[in-house]
């Protein structure tokens, strides 16, 4: 039973931090909007798969992150670095695209969408301390035991509750295009603009 409850508690802790639009799941619908359903759910995948390894690493190892806390900032300042080259990538393909609408041409997906989202989730570093913080608040406070199935069942659970986020909003991209069609049409510009806010934003948390 408490294998079980394990398990919703991962996915509780995934959805909390994917559930709203931000950069995973909004260039997910990006991909499906491009590429077709079937890309964005290959997308989604891969991003869930890079969820669960890091939600692993942090649930397994949050003994020796205690016991080494400057790892900590570390990530926090690779994040960074991260989130301004990914802004200006998606400041440039959001240029490209308008260029490419203007005249008339429509560009092709290419590359394997599941390993795009692999790679893109695992550029996200804060995802290691996010899941770090609220396994061990967890594993302190008793909700959540600290032997291995325990620990198996809520990285299982936090990547089904990745993929079922991601997964939705692939599923729903062309309702959004449609109900949404700003957002859609503005995505990559959007995107670029909220890693840059992120990476301020942490830049400033890093210096105060």
């Amino acid at each position: 039973m408490y294998s079980l409850t394990a398990v919703l508690i991962g996915l509780a802790a995934a959805a909390g931090a994917t559930f709203f639009p931000g950069m995973l799941n909004m260039t997910s619908v990006s991909v499906s909007l491009r590429a077709g359903r079937r890309a964005g759910y290959a997308f989604a995948a891969g991003m869930a798969t890079t969820f669960t390894v890091q939600a692993g690493l942090a649930v397994f190892f949050a003994n020796y992150f205690t016991d080494h806390p400057a790892i900590i900032p570390l990530l926090k300042e690779w994040a960074v670095a991260a989130f301004a080259v990914l802004a200006i990538f998606f400041f440039f393909k959001g240029y490209r695209g308008r260029v490419a609408e203007a005249a008339a041409e429509e560009q092709q997906y290419r590359g394997s969408p599941f390993l795009r989202g692999l790679v893109l989730a695992l550029m996200n570093l804060l995802t290691v301390p996010y899941f770090f913080a609220v396994s061990g608040w967890l594993l302190a406070d008793g909700y959540l035991a600290g032997d291995g199935l325990g620990r198996l069942g809520f990285t299982l659970g936090a990547g089904a509750g990745a993929l079922i986020i991601f997964g939705a909003y692939a599923r729903l991209a062309e309702w959004m295009q449609r109900k949404a069609f700003f957002l859609t049409r503005n995505i990559n510009f959007l995107l670029g603009g909220l890693l840059m806010i992120l990476a301020v934003v942490q830049g400033v948390r890093l210096c105060s």
